[in-house]
């Protein structure tokens, strides 16, 4: 028998019982007539007493080793870090995205070994702004390795950040991490960079060699034996002349004044050139003894620090370090690299696939560079660079013997064997990785390109027309380049934005991965304004017409459009069928005649031969009358290679042109101008928006697939209900015997067995007729979704005299392009502004910056040229609370309040990303201008642009003068800036058009582009009555990724005057600019386009001397299949299956791409450490989230969407596990990456605040609670629950200070809410009323 006594126990994170069990052989007569036992049972309450004390002794316990792991903040602390956030101040930018705030009290025991006393332990506020010596961080390794060796011991493996918490000094250093000491917690952070730097500086020893000026030997010599001469300078400038020959080194007779390989008095002979080295020189043997010392202590110290540091910590060192040599790998612990011969380059490049457009200050000696232009004493003395440099073949491979055949090996890989898993493996590899050899390639050939060492094909035409071809892959400019090829747009804007559609749409078919249709590889490059296309070549294609064949659409603009019947069939089965492309009817010579017209013209002066003209003319018979059936866009070329493979080249559209976009005389919807008409003549807006709609750029603006496959489900569900309504109709109804009688329950008896067959034959024959209609009507639904991607296009001749029919089913086609445009003009863009308002009662989340604000957008299949019209939606949500809160004040008793609020963070981020799209337009235009000029020496340009546009107004002389004289000489005045280079080289500086402009003429030139580009006009930016709500620290941040832009971490006064010298005379001189100058921008990277590339990913930075491949899609069904079976299994809550099968697509996907940093690895790693926080294993949970941690920021950098949200499941690991304090690390890093990212208005801060009062509210930390309470005040919340929610709170925590009438305040205010909001019957009401009669 057992008996089973259950007690209540109360725990801080869960409820559980105590269950106490009692066995015993006998029965429970027995055991009740034992006296002990029955005096227990008499004093089982007495026990439920005990056990409940326990328990709360137990939960006071707890909670004083939670306050015990809070971190505590000094009075009157900034929580928000505004100098940081708002203030332009980015010195300390990647300390606050890690967490690791500077001015955060350490957690000391006042019993504690190494308090600092003496004043010699480094810390990292030390290490970041004080002239430490190295002297001092090892005697502060002596003296903390002494300490720490005993609680080494019983602290093993008790987290991955514990190395940098052995400090204990520095109330404004850095925050220690929260974890407590591991086995090996002897350095901090600061420590272990320092050590580092000093070891590095050890083992680099002044040795150069090179080649001898007297290589290569002469022939008398090299029959001696002699292979090459090689001269090495020593420590100390000693040079010494080498021999090669075939079985070693010696020491030759060779000096400054002759030549003599002949071995000298003393060879040195050795068969390694270093220990002949050696053995000549005793420089070289003492600084090879002291560096090989100092390698073996690195070794050492990157041992016990790697022992110490998680996946996250070693991207955090360098992210923070700012010792230049001190790149060692990817990460802490890997192979240490020789510092490279080059110039400084951030360690933050090591280890994230994405440069950062904010650069870390570098230290030189133990101090950190106060501005950029010191750095050039980092620039070493290097032959081997520049004889790098020379010698570079810019992506070619030409050690094979031959240039790569980039087609050919795509091609080849595509059409590997898929019979077995491990076949579609190797497949899938291999297309990965020529795809992203290949973007390499490109990047590399564009860099030949702008430094001019790559001949164009035609060199004799004009420069923007010149076409490249190196390395087998063929470049050229996305501009138009005339009439002399068959297009249908015209214009560089429209076609800059083809080439992006057709780049995107070869994405499209490369992921169809449809047998037989082959695509060439396609990389867009964008640098310094000019856009590039780069692509592998057609077999064939350059050796003549002969060698490859035509058959689909056509080259020159006056041909006859081609139509294969075979191409025809494969782009229908893959077009047509996949991507719901139709198929029409259209003119073999589609151009109107006035096109056609202007179009010979321009061929009569190009001096065509006459037997080109004679062609030309013969093949215009009856072209006009005939028509062939496309699949596709009008322009698309299908093109039979000398290899027989059939390939599809300008493939610009795969939905239908965008409606909204079009006139409305043209056949558009309409919207745009009657939303143009509402405003007044004389207004702003009409004077920046366009009366209509004629722009050459609409014409490549098409619907996204997104909205296409919503509007066609949203067709579906009404094609079902009709059906569905038909069916019951049908079914209620019952034929017997020719008579129809309504259906009941019982079925009719039939006269006899005859009838009743004959009765069976007329039901199923009548079923069959009734199954082969709805099969009929079924296939005309199918084909009523599939849209003509020929709409609304410009220069076309018309159908209808040719074929009625086709231009009949034109007319439904276009009619059916209109319904999509009024769709998304009147549902998606309502609805998604309705889903915003009620964004704090669901699961979406607003996003936080221009990438996932451009990614929410798009799989909405929302195009971004709609964020203009967004954004008035915005506005007038704004206004309708507005109105709302006005009519609450004047009558508090009887109005209501509307629950949820219009949230302001999203107008701002609308605006932002508005302003930063035409701003990256804009100084593209700056930068090409007049022959691309200033992007010749860009930085002025850049400097000045960036100042212009963070700025409110312009500094005047006096102003200027002002400022300069109190920064104590610190501040850059143009003498500075001058002083850098040669610029005044005589003249008035006529010779090139002046790079500089002012920032009223910038702003102008932004401001029409918006109003071009989005037709909006702007509210919060350039604008007095907003000025408050303007992002100028997102908006400086979303302009360098955008264009490439690298500056400066330091401080910049945003937001404030600035000095753009625009409108003077330099002649030929430098203006200075302010708050950022010429010298604050480091670099400007290329961006990068792959055509294969993942959905998400569009233009990314990459550098020049780096893979340009972002996260490529990969071609295996098999790992998207089980990552997809993974995500349903965890929905339906099989955690263990949906664990399984993640780390199965995750392994997969890393046998392809080679790596772990791909996108679909970190949604794998994402999913897995879901698994594992759900599953309630803490320790998994803990470590997949700091691998998802660690490969977010590797991929997207530390201040991305993706980041924030891997820092915010970090931390809800870690609560769970009860690691209090390094949760609160990662909550810090999320609520500062929120309000940089978003603003102080973002929707979700003060609920973050909110949860982290909380925390310390529960732990009875009452003066820190208050001042998250207070914090979370005032930043505003969309849901006026959470205010009272926040008010109540912090009048409890309030009322526990004493503050009574502080407390009833804010109870009030509670009370006022909750009783607008839900009237004063809720429970909620009665509760705060109850508060205010009682408490207060």
């Amino acid at each position: 028998m057992t008996v089973i006594i259950e007690f209540p126990f109360v725990h801080l994170h869960n409820h559980s019982m105590i269950h106490i069990r009692f066995s015993s052989a006998i029965n429970l007569h027995h055991i009740l007539k034992n006296t002990f036992f029955v005096k227990q049972l008499q004093n089982k309450e007495e026990d439920k007493d005990a056990l409940a004390a326990k328990a709360k002794e137990e939960a006071i316990a707890l909670r004083e080793a939670m306050a015990k792991q809070l971190p505590k903040f000094p009075p009157n602390y900034d929580l928000t870090q505004s100098e940081a956030t708002h203030g332009g101040d980015f010195t300390h930018f990647y300390r606050f995205a890690c967490g690791e705030e500077m001015a955060l009290l350490p957690q000391q025991d006042s019993k504690g070994a190494n308090n600092g006393t003496n004043g010699s332990t480094v810390t990292d506020n030390d290490w970041m702004d004080e002239d430490v010596g190295e002297s001092e961080g090892t005697q502060s390794k002596k003296k903390k390795a002494k300490n720490t060796k005993k609680k080494a011991k019983n602290n093993h493996g008790n987290g991955a950040d514990n190395n940098r918490n052995s400090k204990n000094k520095g109330a404004n250093g850095a925050a220690p991490s929260a974890s407590t000491p591991t086995s090996n917690p002897i350095f901090s952070l600061a420590e272990t960079e320092q050590l580092l730097h000093s070891l590095n500086n050890q083992t680099i020893i002044d040795l150069t060699i090179r080649l001898s000026g007297y290589h290569s030997p002469p022939p008398h010599r090299r029959i001696l034996g002699d292979l090459a001469y090689i001269e090495a300078i020593m420590p100390g400038s000693a040079t010494i002349h080498i021999t090669a020959f075939s079985l070693g080194f010696y020491v030759n007779k060779t000096n400054a004044t002759g030549f003599d390989p002949t071995p000298a008095a003393e060879p040195y002979y050795s068969h390694s050139l270093l220990d002949c080295l050696l053995l000549k020189s005793k420089s070289l043997r003492e600084a090879w003894s002291i560096a090989l010392q100092a390698s073996h202590k690195r070794a050492e110290l990157l041992k016990q620090a790697a022992l110490s540091e998680d996946a996250f910590a070693q991207l955090y060192r360098p992210a923070v370090s700012h010792w230049w040599n001190n790149h060692s790998g990817t990460a802490l612990g890997s192979g240490v690299a020789v510092p490279a011969p080059s110039s400084f380059s951030s360690r933050l490049d090591s280890v994230t696939l994405r440069p950062s457009w904010l650069v870390p200050l570098p230290m030189l000696g133990n101090k950190r560079l106060d501005t950029w232009r010191d750095h050039s004493s980092l620039h070493k003395w290097n032959v081997a660079r520049s004889e790098e440099e020379l010698t570079s073949t810019y992506g070619m491979d030409i050690r094979g013997g031959g240039i790569r055949d980039w087609n050919e090996e795509l091609q080849a890989a595509r059409d590997m064997g898929v019979e077995t898993l491990e076949q579609r493996i190797e497949r899938a590899r291999m297309i990965h990785k020529v795809l992203s050899d290949f973007s390499d390639a490109a990047l590399q050939g564009i860099h030949a390109i702008f430094d001019g060492y790559i001949t164009p094909m035609n060199p004799n035409e004009p420069a923007r027309s010149h076409v490249y071809l190196h390395n087998n892959i063929f470049f050229s400019r996305a501009v138009d380049a005339g009439l002399d090829t068959f297009k249908i747009i015209q214009g560089d804007r429209a076609a800059r934005k083809s080439a992006s559609r057709e780049a995107a749409n070869v994405g499209v078919i490369h992921r169809l991965d449809v047998p037989g249709l082959y695509t060439l590889g396609t990389v867009l490059v964008e640098y310094l304004g000019t856009r590039f296309v780069c692509q592998s070549v057609v077999p064939g294609i350059l050796h003549g017409e002969k060698a490859h064949t035509l058959t689909y659409g056509a080259v020159e603009a006056l041909s006859e459009l081609q139509c294969d019947a075979e191409m025809h069939k494969v782009l229908e089965e893959s077009l047509g069928e996949e991507c719901m492309v139709a198929t029409r009817s259209i003119l073999s010579k589609p151009l109107s005649d006035e096109r056609m017209e202007a179009i010979r013209q321009f061929k009569s002066t190009l001096a065509l031969p006459t037997n080109a003209a004679i062609e030309e003319s013969e093949s215009q018979v009856d072209a006009e009358v005939k028509a062939n059936n496309v699949c596709g866009p009008v322009e698309m070329k299908g093109i039979l290679g000398s290899d027989k493979r059939k390939y599809v080249l300008d493939c610009t559209r795969l939905t239908p042109r965008d409606a909204n976009w079009v006139a409305k005389a043209n056949g558009g919807t309409g919207y745009w101008e009657a939303a143009a008409s509402l405003l007044g003549e004389n207004s702003k807006t009409s004077r920046l928006i366009p009366a209509t709609l004629e722009d050459d750029e609409w014409t490549a603006s098409i619907l996204r697939p997104e909205l296409v496959t919503s509007y066609a489900d949203e067709k579906l569900k009404q094609f079902l209900l009709i059906r569905q309504a038909k069916e019951a109709e049908t079914s209620s109804i019952v034929v017997t015997n020719g008579v129809s009688e309504t259906s009941s329950d019982q079925d009719p008896v039939p006269a006899d067995a005859n009838e009743k067959e004959k009765d069976w034959v007329d039901v199923e024959t009548s079923g069959k007729g009734t199954t082969e209609e709805a099969k009929k009507e079924e296939e005309e639904f199918i084909q009523s979704l599939r849209y003509n991607v020929n709409v609304f296009l410009p220069y076309m001749k018309s159908i209808e005299n040719a074929n009625q029919d086709a231009h009949a089913q034109l007319q439904k086609d276009e009619e059916e392009a209109r319904q999509i445009a009024s769709y998304l003009w009147n549902t998606v863009l309502p609805d998604v502004t309705k889903e915003l308002r009620l964004a704090n009662g669901s699961v979406i989340q607003i996003p936080v910056d221009g990438k996932s604000l451009t990614e929410f957008l798009h799989k909405r299949g929302i195009n971004c040229r709609y964020l203009g019209r967004l954004a008035d939606l915005a506005k007038v949500e704004e206004q309708n609370d507005v109105e709302a809160e006005k009519v609450y004040e004047k009558n508090k008793k009887e109005a209501k309040l509307p629950r949820f609020r219009m949230p302001l963070c999203w107008l701002e981020l609308l605006e932002c990303e508005i302003v930063a799209r035409a701003a990256k337009h804009v100084l593209d235009f700056y930068l090409t201008d007049n022959g691309g000029t200033a992007a010749i020496q860009p930085a002025q340009t850049i400097a000045s642009f960036l100042s212009a546009v963070i700025s409110t107004s312009e500094e005047t002389a006096s102003e200027t003068e002002l400022r300069i004289s109190a920064s104590k000489g610190d501040a850059i005045d143009t003498d500075d800036i001058n002083s850098l280079t040669l610029f005044d080289v005589g003249g008035k500086g006529d010779a090139v058009h002046k790079p500089v402009r002012g920032r009223s003429e910038i702003w102008s030139d932004i401001e029409k582009e918006i109003g071009r580009r989005f037709r909006y006009t702007l509210s919060l930016y350039n604008n007095n009555a907003a000025r408050g709500r303007a992002l100028y620290a997102p908006l400086l941040r979303r302009i360098c990724q955008r264009s490439g832009i690298r500056i400066a971490a330091k401080a910049y006064d945003v937001g404030r005057k600035c000095v753009c010298g625009g409108g003077s005379n330099s002649g030929g001189r430098l203006d200075y600019s302010y708050p950022i100058a010429a010298v604050d921008i480091i670099d400007v990277l290329p961006l990068v386009k792959h055509a294969a590339s993942s959905g998400e990913e569009s233009f990314t930075p990459c550098l020049f001397n780096a893979s340009a491949s972002p996260s490529l899609h990969i071609v295996l069904a098999d790992a998207k299949a089980i990552s997809d079976a993974a995500h349903r299994h965890l929905n339906n809550g099989n955690i263990s299956i949906a664990s399984e099968y993640a780390q199965e697509a995750a392994s997969l996907y890393q046998r392809v791409a080679e790596s772990p940093l791909h996108l679909q690895i970190a949604k794998c790693i994402n999913l897995l450490s879901k698994c594992h926080f759900y599953g309630q294993d803490h320790d998994m949970a803990i470590l997949s989230s700091l691998k998802n941690l660690a490969v977010s920021v590797s991929l997207g950098g530390f201040d991305c969407m993706e980041t924030v949200s891997a820092h915010s499941q970090l931390s809800d690991a870690y609560f769970a596990a009860g690691k209090v304090k390094e949760g609160m690390k990662h909550v810090r890093a999320v609520q500062f990456l929120m309000e940089f990212l978003a603003g102080a208005n973002y929707s979700q801060l003060s609920s973050m605040y909110y949860k982290v009062g909380t925390q310390y509210f529960e732990c009875e930390k009452l003066v820190e609670a208050l001042s998250f309470y207070e914090v979370a005040q005032m930043k505003r919340s969309d849901d006026r629950m959470v205010d009272g929610i926040i008010s109540s709170s912090a009048a409890m925590a309030l009322a526990h200070l004493g503050k009574f009438n502080e407390a009833s305040s804010k109870e009030k205010i509670a009370y006022q809410l909750y009783q607008a909001l839900l009237g004063e019957d809720h429970d909620r009401t009665k509760i705060s009323s109850g508060s205010l009669l009682v408490s207060f």
